[in-house]
């Protein structure tokens, strides 16, 4: 997999791309990330690549001209580039995503500044808008490497297999919390199942952790991953539910046990 960052800013991207495990992949040959700096392709001696925007709108856009060449040059030398932009207005990352993602031969990046990028680029040249998250940044550097960070451990090599299968969203759900040495830290012990030796045992009380987890923090998860139980199922459909998977009869029982766990905690908020 190939990375072309388009940057203002280089030094920042080389930076983190040259430290942590990823660094280490681009070592051995299985992914590259390169930078292209936008001023290159500026068309005045002042290396200026910005333009007020029509309509007396406030800020700046990258100018069409610069951006357009500098797009053709990685393309011309990489005709299999996909071009992505990284904007708010974008569809959200998340998981799935990078897994698509990482099923391609190389990645344009657009770390855009100011007010983004003309809508003429974005209508003939970008394949994908994304958005790293419903919030806006002074730049697009962070959200492009956040894009090459997760889509390269897709890539066969990159981390450990099991490494990314067993993380969140994997399962539709979030990470169990995760616990090391000492076993008693500030009056507090680890759970006595993770030290017990039983798989089973710790592979259901992980199950149990990462059903709550996703219960309280992410809500919007959970809902995405019980399709069937969305708000008003019949009595019947549950009925029926249990009796097609014990499974599903063990998953519900968790349920009712975290929805207790959940008042506990707002009553103790109320008071």
């Amino acid at each position: 997999m190939r990375f072309y960052i388009l940057t203002i800013f280089p030094e920042i991207v080389r930076v983190y791309w040259e430290n942590g495990i990823l660094s280490k992949a681009a070592e051995n040959g299985l992914l590259s990330v390169g930078t292209i700096d936008l001023r290159e392709f500026s068309r005045n001696k002042y290396r200026k690549i910005d333009k007020p925007i029509y309509g007396a709108g406030r800020g700046m856009l990258f100018e069409p001209g610069p951006l357009s060449d500098a797009i053709d040059s990685v393309k011309a030398g990489d005709p299999q580039v996909k071009t992505v932009f990284l904007t708010p207005s974008g569809k959200k990352f998340d998981n799935r995503m990078a897994r698509e993602l990482a099923k391609e031969e190389s990645l344009l990046l657009i770390a855009a500044r100011y007010e983004g990028i003309d809508e003429r680029i974005i209508a003939t040249k970008v394949d994908y808008e994304i958005s790293a998250g419903d919030y806006v940044l002074t730049g697009g550097e962070l959200p492009a490497m956040a894009v090459a960070d997760a889509v390269s451990r897709f890539l066969p090599g990159a981390v450990k297999d099991e490494s990314v299968s067993e993380e969140s969203f994997e399962n539709g759900l979030l990470e169990h919390g995760h616990y090391t040495e000492p076993a008693v830290f500030d009056g507090l012990e680890v759970p006595e199942v993770l030290r017990s030796g039983d798989h089973r045992a710790v592979a259901e009380y992980r199950f149990y952790e990462s059903l709550k987890k996703t219960y309280f923090n992410r809500p919007d998860l959970f809902a995405e991953w019980l399709p069937e139980l969305k708000t008003g199922a019949s009595g019947n459909m549950l009925t029926r539910i249990k009796k097609e998977n014990k499974e599903w009869e063990k998953i519900l029982k968790h349920i009712e046990k975290i929805s207790k766990e959940w008042k506990n905690v707002g009553r103790n908020k109320q008071e």
